[in-house]
């Protein structure tokens, strides 16, 4: 890699901030990409869902920031103390775990940057190319699981819905576009709705990502990430008010893939350990992968001797973070404890990150808040696994899963009104 994953996001999110506002609503919805679509009679009946993702917006923020409308939506209707992320705590493994009910592992997106020794290929999430490349990708993502079932869905930025996964992308897409403004994607869902019946979307994925990109540069207690809460917070609001004037059967169900943690010391990889020809993801938390067995030897002696960093094995990692695939995980996966990161190079460290062990770190805590016709008032959960989004959400919409799946119905199946 040329630059660390941590450099790549200071500066999309840069991009992102500075360019939300030079394209107008118009001109977004030119970008919409429609396939000939109609909902069958059995889906017409059925009931709709919203799902949205909000990158890096941590479990405490809504209270810690006052987010009012956010937490009116989880009082009003059902929600998880915590929502945990699959390991490791990345976007686009976890937002892709909640749409397909797996586990990275098991649906193949094991970090935001991994290789594959099978394909002798590199997935990263800035390669155009690989993210559209369906080959990539396993499971059946709910929007696929819709519309093999007659039932129309719709995707605005969401991972992995650019991809043709199983041959099928959702009737209406969204290709990712950082200068695409934060109020129009929720203002493109109120539009599919509206839509006629034959026409209009079932299932729906809309995700923002200035929650995170501000928590990267500043971190989880500065001033400007509560603003962007703020934001975001605002915007539901909006469309909550705008939703219930429709008077139609919609669940909304908001998530976020992981939290953030404030850090401030790295460990410069290459500086403790002769890395020699091996190849390394700096995607948070590092793999490495050395295909040479004596100088795997070698470099493993050298990593046991790095301060402040735990090596694992891909066959001695801890069985409860469910981490295997042998093709894409490194034969080293390198973690640390916040406030500590693993660094290509030499560089300032400052603001926050993500990545670390969900489950000793309540600090990759994420949100899950839902209301909706279908589902109970004022309950909350202890902390849940992110697996069991998928058939919580396939229930709502009368869909039957077609495939195994990590996730279990019966986890959240407690949020559902009885018929």
């Amino acid at each position: 890699m040329k630059r660390s994953f941590l450099f790549y996001v200071s500066v999309l999110g840069t991009i992102l901030l500075t360019q939300a506002q030079r394209i107008s609503y118009k001109d977004a919805q030119a970008q919409q990409q429609v396939i000939d679509r109609y909902n069958s009679e059995w889906a017409l009946q059925q009931a709709y869902v919203v799902l949205v993702g909000i990158d890096g917006f941590r479990f405490d923020y809504a209270k810690k920031y006052g987010a009012e409308h956010i937490q009116r939506l989880g009082d009003s209707g059902v929600k998880s103390e915590r929502l945990l992320p699959s390991f490791p705590s990345k976007t686009f493994p976890n937002h892709y775990t909640i749409v397909t009910g797996l586990l990275p592992g098991n649906h193949g997106l094991v970090g935001n940057s991994f290789y594959s020794r099978s394909r002798q290929a590199w997935y990263h999430v800035w390669d155009r190319e690989a993210v559209r490349d369906s080959s990539w990708y396993a499971g059946v993502p709910l929007w696929v699981l819709a519309e093999e079932q007659g039932m129309l869905s719709a995707s605005f930025f969401w991972v992995g819905a650019e991809s043709p996964v199983r041959g099928v992308k959702p009737t209406y897409n969204y290709a990712y576009d950082g200068s695409m403004p934060n109020e129009y994607r929720l203002r493109q869902v109120l539009d599919w709705l509206r839509l006629p019946e034959a026409r209009r979307p079932h299932m729906m994925a809309v995700y923002f990502s200035l929650v995170d990109d501000v928590g990267h540069k500043y971190g989880p207690d500065h001033p400007k990430t509560g603003e962007a809460v703020l934001k975001v917070d605002s915007l539901i609001g909006d469309f909550m008010d705008s939703l219930n004037q429709l008077n139609l059967p919609v669940h909304v169900v908001l998530v976020s893939d992981h939290g953030m943690s404030a850090i401030s010391h790295g460990i410069v990889l290459p500086e403790v350990v002769d890395l020699d020809d091996a190849q390394v993801s700096y995607s948070f938390p590092p793999m490495i992968y050395q295909p040479d067995s004596t100088k795997r030897l070698k470099l493993y002696d050298q990593l046991l001797q790095v301060p402040n960093m735990n090596v694992y094995t891909r066959k001695n990692i801890p069985e409860y973070l469910s981490f295997k695939n042998n093709d894409r995980i490194g034969d080293f996966i390198l973690v640390t404890d916040a406030p500590t990161i693993i660094l290509e190079k030499p560089m300032p460290v400052t603001g926050g990150t993500h990545g670390f062990n969900p489950y000793t770190d309540e600090n990759m805590g994420a949100i899950f808040y839902a209301t909706g016709p279908k589902l109970k008032s004022g309950l909350e959960m202890p902390p849940v696994e992110n697996i069991h989004i998928y058939p919580f959400i396939a229930q709502l919409l009368g869909l039957t899963i077609s495939e195994p799946i990590d996730g279990n119905l019966n986890a959240l199946e407690i949020l559902l009104k009885q018929d």
